[in-house]
């Protein structure tokens, strides 16, 4: 194994179309110049998923996250199915998907709310696609734009199906607002979102999305940001009676909302440099898991499986048995499972990233 295959890669920002607007904090965050929100508002983290953009797909592979490994620019899928040990280290690659995470990680940035929208289960995904992944998904707010920002999280008020079925035909927008109340959010919240349950993003929303690896969606608005949606992209080639069975049609209430989708963030360890926190409980770990570490000095932690880093604040050397590199804010890398012991050299004597991976037990 060369020392190509032993160190931390980082990875290129890797802007996806969507049809909402969005992005100008995310490249800010990424360091580019702020600029304009457009249809670029998506960066996919470590992903070997292809974006479905139909007409307006941008390319062949987009979506795919890109590698550069001793100065040649390779494919992550490809890349992940040609080195197994590298990537998953002490962990187990999923059965017959060899080129694939098990997990798709963004980051997210909406201008405007989103469509209102739910995503199928893995079950909905395997009778009708022929898949083995749904699209149960969290999300970790980073900032937000105003101090109001919120999200739409299942039915507060929740209509029949014959009723929710009628207010997406006729696109009665007012009728299905009036089933949502607004969930204020804030950073360093957390929220599960599982699959079925409708919901979207507020406006001036920064996030980190964890989800399972696909890009199955439907939307039951066919316009936001100023576009339209076409047909195909409105119920995933299905017709509406094929998903309505799919959506919850549950009440939650916004205290059930914190007591069930909520995380409550949880100290794994503190020392005296620095705090290990759980941030998505273990019962969603089949999904994908979330850690943050912060603090003023030195940090370590075990690998032995793969990780996705993501420095919020600060910055660092991060050393491990075969090298070392130096991380700042904005900056995401792939940590290979290849290694088994991590050491994190604080710069800035006030620092905070994030550690996203894949599910538990692949």
């Amino acid at each position: 194994m060369g020392s190509e295959l032993t160190e931390p890669l980082q990875f290129a920002p890797n802007y996806v179309w969507r049809s909402y607007p969005g992005g100008a904090e995310l490249r800010a965050f990424r360091g580019s110049p702020r600029g304009e929100d457009d249809h670029f508002p998506e960066d996919w983290l470590a992903s070997t998923v292809r974006a479905r953009n139909g007409e307006n797909q941008q390319k062949a592979d987009e979506g795919l996250s890109h590698l550069m490994v001793d100065g040649e620019e390779q494919v992550l899928a490809e890349w992940i199915a040609a080195n197994p040990e590298w990537f998953w280290g002490n962990q187990t690659p999923p059965v017959n998907a060899a080129d694939q995470t098990g997990v798709l990680i963004k980051l997210l940035d909406s201008s405007v709310r989103l469509h209102l929208q739910a995503h199928p289960d893995r079950e909905f995904v395997r009778q009708h696609f022929g898949g083995n992944a749904g699209k149960t998904e969290c999300w970790y707010i980073l900032s937000t734009r105003t101090d109001d920002a919120y999200v739409y999280l299942g039915f507060q008020h929740p209509p029949s199906k014959a009723e929710w079925e009628r207010m997406i035909r006729e696109q009665d927008l007012s009728a299905m607002h009036a089933c949502f109340e607004k969930i204020p959010v804030k950073p360093g919240d957390c929220l599960m979102v599982p699959a079925g349950i409708p919901h979207a993003i507020g406006e001036g929303i920064f996030m980190i999305e964890l989800q399972e690896p696909t890009d199955w969606v439907v939307r039951c608005e066919f316009s936001a940001g100023g576009h339209v949606l076409p047909q195909e992209a409105r119920f995933m080639g299905l017709e509406l009676d094929d998903v309505l069975p799919m959506f919850d049609y549950s009440e939650y209430s916004l205290a059930a909302i914190s007591e069930r989708l909520l995380q409550k963030p949880e100290t794994l360890r503190r020392a005296e440099t620095f705090v290990e926190e759980r941030i998505i409980h273990e019962r969603h770990q089949a999904f994908f898991r979330l850690r943050r570490f912060s603090g003023t000095g030195a940090a370590d932690w075990a690998g032995g499986e793969p990780a996705v880093l993501i420095a919020r604040k600060g910055s660092g050397v991060l050393k491990s048995a075969f090298g070392e590199v130096t991380i700042a804010a904005g900056e995401t890398w792939l940590l290979p499972g290849a290694v088994q012991e991590w050491k994190w050299s604080a710069v800035s004597n006030d620092w905070n990233f994030l550690l996203a991976q894949t599910p538990a037990c692949i």
